[in-house]
């Protein structure tokens, strides 16, 4: 039987996802000071939008999901009632804000689950209401599919997915490697080597992250 969003995401933990998450949260620090607005893009278990919350960032976040929308509420309801967060359901084909709302649109393992068609709606809404986006998918080289329905494109199909959506890439990186890669020098994942030897991490990477910016506005 397959599980649900809910039942898939009830074991998240913030520090599992601090770790997971670094490379993709060291990316939006480089591009975006803290204060700016930001929208996650379908938040899941919350973690994310959370971690980014306490540093310093003013995020709203969105799920279609109304069981995931209860549950964040409810967890992180201190954050909510501090200002620093916001938690509502809305579809990101359909947002329903105004154009460059948001410093920044970013979202982690969303877009793999959707065909071409809707990923490239999808892109064109953060397109409009953001003046960045950032996301993370996994790619090809991901031999492991989480939760089942997962399509594992390789970068340059993401590429053409982008250019199709009203974005152009500034930056692509990699995160989170096979084991065998970490027998290299700790020097190889630091936050600097990330961000700056981006051949390394776009190469071997079983993630990808895009750092794009609007086109049109």
């Amino acid at each position: 039987m397959e599980r649900s969003w809910p039942e898939f995401l009830s074991t998240e933990s913030l520090f599992m996802n601090a770790v997971r998450l670094r490379y993709l949260i060291w990316t939006i620090e480089r591009y975006l000071p803290r204060g700016s607005r930001l929208l996650e893009v379908g938040f899941g278990s919350g973690a994310t939008a959370v971690l980014l919350a306490d540093l310093g960032y003013r995020v709203t976040a969105l799920d279609i999901d109304q069981v995931l929308v209860n549950r964040v509420q409810s967890r992180y309801a201190d954050w909510i009632r501090s200002g620093r967060l916001e938690i509502l359901q809305a579809d990101m084909l359909a947002l329903p804000w105004q154009q460059q709302d948001f410093d920044l649109a970013y979202h982690q393992g969303v877009l793999e689950h959707f065909p071409d068609e809707q990923i490239v709606q999808a892109l064109r809404e953060q397109a409009r209401v953001a003046r960045w986006v950032i996301f993370d998918v996994p790619n090809h080289r991901m031999r492991v599919r989480h939760f089942g329905d997962e399509r594992l494109l390789p970068p340059l199909h993401w590429r053409q997915l982008i250019k199709q959506s009203d974005l152009e890439i500034v930056t692509e990186l990699g995160g989170d490697f096979h084991r065998w890669i970490y027998v290299l020098p700790f020097a190889f994942f630091s936050h600097f080597s990330v961000q700056r030897l981006t051949w390394f991490s776009r190469w071997l990477g079983t993630t990808s992250i895009f750092v794009c910016r609007s086109v049109k506005h």
